[in-house]
């Protein structure tokens, strides 16, 4: 019985953080002319704790599981116009880690700003991006940043989670 109710915790924590990331009203994104074009192969390796996502390389901690059932490849993002995204998620400990990597075919991304309450911009493991330790009641903590012309978001239940998965 246990298990499924973390199962079901679970999936109900993708499902929210999934619809409130990609929400356009709550993020302003730019896109700029680009001479290279990403494919939309929707790539993603695990390997080791490697996770590679649109050749976007985190470091997943030692003692988080790969959840499959959430993974999500070259899924079209809903409010980004010619933009698609691949999602990773990792439980341990009733804790979870989301990465999700946006990308365009056509272009890169070339802005970020946050809207959303408790954002804040911040340097990360040496990275810029927008920062908050608000959105989340289980004190989880998320970062986005623009890298390689994608916009990587991570979802992690600390500071000091979060800075390995980036590092």
């Amino acid at each position: 019985m246990k298990k499924y109710l973390i199962l079901a915790a679970v999936l109900l924590a993708v499902v929210g953080l999934t619809l409130g990331a990609v929400s356009a009203e709550e993020w302003s994104f730019n896109f700029g002319s680009s001479s290279s074009s990403n494919s939309d192969g929707g790539q993603y390796e695990f390997t080791n704790g490697a996770l590679k996502l649109q050749d976007l390389t985190f470091k997943i901690p030692d003692g988080y599981k790969e959840n499959e059932s959430a993974k999500k490849l070259a899924e079209p993002a809903v409010d980004l116009e010619n933009a698609k995204y691949s999602l990773a998620a990792f439980d341990k400990d009733g804790k979870q880690i989301v990465v999700k990597v946006f990308f365009s075919d056509d272009d890169k991304f070339t802005s970020l700003s946050g809207t959303n309450e408790g954002d804040v911009n911040k340097t990360v493991a040496g990275i810029d991006g927008v920062y908050n330790n608000q959105a989340f009641s289980d004190g989880s903590v998320e970062f986005k940043f623009l890298k390689d012309g994608k916009l990587a978001d991570v979802i992690a239940p600390d500071d000091a989670t979060l800075e390995s998965i980036i590092k």
